[in-house]
């Protein structure tokens, strides 16, 4: 997919919209988690996956230039707020040269837009991680606490995992056991997103990232210009 000129194609209808400058900062920063940045991996992972060559999507588009670490922010009512919630999740896709790639999105529970997201060819909390700094990079200092919903699954049950959180302001809340609809904000996402993909194959893991990044910035931009 050339994104390119999807981006090109999307500029024409949302670019002077209110939402289009904070697509395009979100596509400023890499969402890829590459091997190097795991803590730990398993000893076959490493002799057959290589994703040193692997680039964002938006590759073409200037970065953002920070420098050191943003002043704490003061949040001026409580720490917490019931609109900073958030769901996490993570999908997989097959490709037919690669392997599978990971998508883990953190979807604003509220707009049910995806905030942040990272890719990896590994399935791990790291992926979270990654996300993780993303968003707060975005938020400029904003260090309010948020709630951050997952499933029940094995990943967001490890001591990785809370390690992870424990370094963000954020409040760790996973799904009642035998619950089905506490955590239907990120399974519908998925569950769309396989509908949009439809029969779209994957050639490989530079060819998914390209598919499911622009995928993410139409999806972003069509909730939140309704």
């Amino acid at each position: 997919m050339d994104f390119r000129y999807t981006l090109q194609e999307l500029a024409f209808t949302y670019k002077d919209t209110e939402e289009w400058d904070r697509q395009m900062r979100l596509l400023s920063l890499n969402p890829i988690l590459y091997l190097e940045e795991y803590k730990t991996l398993p000893e076959d992972i490493y002799l057959w996956k290589q994703d040193e060559e692997l680039h964002p999507a938006a590759d073409g588009i200037i970065r953002l230039q920070t420098e050191g670490t943003p002043e704490k922010a003061h949040c001026q009512e409580k720490a917490y707020y019931p609109n900073n919630a958030y769901c996490v999740g993570i999908g997989t896709y097959k490709t037919s040269e690669d392997g599978e790639i990971y998508l883990c999105v953190l979807l604003n529970s509220e707009s049910r837009t995806v905030d942040a997201y990272s890719f990896g060819v590994y399935r791990s909390p790291e992926l979270v991680g990654k996300a993780l700094e993303n968003f707060f990079c975005l938020r400029e200092g904003n260090t309010c606490e948020i709630s951050l919903l997952s499933s029940r699954n094995a990943i967001f049950q490890s001591e990785t995992y809370a390690g992870i959180l424990a370094a963000y302001p954020v409040r760790a809340r996973m799904t009642e056991k035998g619950s089905h609809g506490q955590a239907a904000v990120v399974s519908t996402y998925f569950s769309q997103l396989m509908r949009r993909k439809g029969k779209q194959s994957f050639s490989g893991w530079q060819d998914a990232i390209d598919w499911l990044t622009a995928d993410i910035l139409k999806y972003n931009l069509s909730r939140t210009s309704r």
